[in-house]
């Protein structure tokens, strides 16, 4: 099965845009963390880069194939500025 691309998957959360759309989706498969891990911590934690996420989600730390979908992410909540208060 391919997953699909980030671009096509509608937007579950207050950004406009690709993000959020299969929360139980392993994006790390190495430590097996899910979109939704990584765009909550995005989103309420203010992440800005994948080094960030990475300390955080622990996502990132094996491979590193994932770091590409990671900077997609980041780029698209850090462009619609949503933090959530905590």
């Amino acid at each position: 099965m391919t997953p699909h691309p980030l671009h096509t998957r509608a937007c579950g959360d207050p950004c406009a845009g690709p993000c959020a759309g299969c929360p139980e989706r392993i994006v790390c498969r190495c430590l097996k963390v899910t979109e939704g891990e990584i765009v909550d911590a995005i989103v309420s934690l203010g992440l800005r880069t994948v080094k960030e996420v990475k300390a955080v989600t622990n996502a990132g730390d094996g491979c590193t194939c994932c770091h590409v979908q990671i900077r997609e992410y980041l780029e698209v909540h850090v462009a619609c500025g949503v933090r959530v208060a905590s």
